[in-house]
């Protein structure tokens, strides 16, 4: 038997739509997800502690964070203990091989559906392996920001996203 449609259970219908779309906006205002590639940032497989402290002092600096932002870093396994003393508060992945941290941190993007959960992603990395998550993001609406040591970043990646930080220390001035 089939059930009539009424005007009601259409308008029931719309409103829940439109209620679910209305809370994954609200989830995502003002949050952002640093997807960082913390070899990538530091320029080594083998980042010390007091290099990967000295980069995310400079990335502080020099990205716009706030209270409720989300990191996720990745790392080889022989670089997680070194990169763990430094970050505190952090989801750490690890991962060895070719494309090892990049993949790590693309598969948690996408299987915990950070489009739906966040305004913004900082990518910390330069690697062209990124180029389709950031496409991905900017089609689902996310501001995009890709944060890359100069000479490191993927000329794909650079046509890809708009908003490119140079990871770079600040020049000192003389008094």
């Amino acid at each position: 038997m089939i059930t009539p449609v009424t005007h009601l259970d259409e308008f029931r219908a719309r409103a829940s739509r439109a209620s679910r779309r209305s809370r994954h906006l609200e989830l995502r205002r003002g949050r952002a997800m640093h997807l960082l590639d913390i070899e990538n940032l530091v320029g080594s497989t083998r980042p010390t502690t007091s290099e990967v402290e000295e980069v995310m002092t400079i990335y502080e600096a020099l990205v716009p964070t706030g209270l409720m932002d989300h990191y996720v870093v990745a790392v080889n396994h022989t670089a997680l203990l070194a990169v763990g003393i430094a970050f505190h508060g952090v989801r750490l992945l690890a991962r060895s091989g070719p494309d090892g941290a990049d993949s790590a941190l693309a598969e948690t993007a996408y299987q915990d559906r950070i489009d739906l959960r966040f305004e913004r992603v900082v990518i910390g990395s330069g690697d062209g392996f990124f180029v389709d998550l950031a496409r991905w993001l900017t089609e689902a609406g996310l501001h995009v920001t890709v944060v890359s040591r100069p000479g490191s970043l993927s000329r794909r990646l650079s046509t890809t996203v708009r908003d490119i930080i140079p990871l770079e220390p600040p020049t000192q001035h003389a008094a």
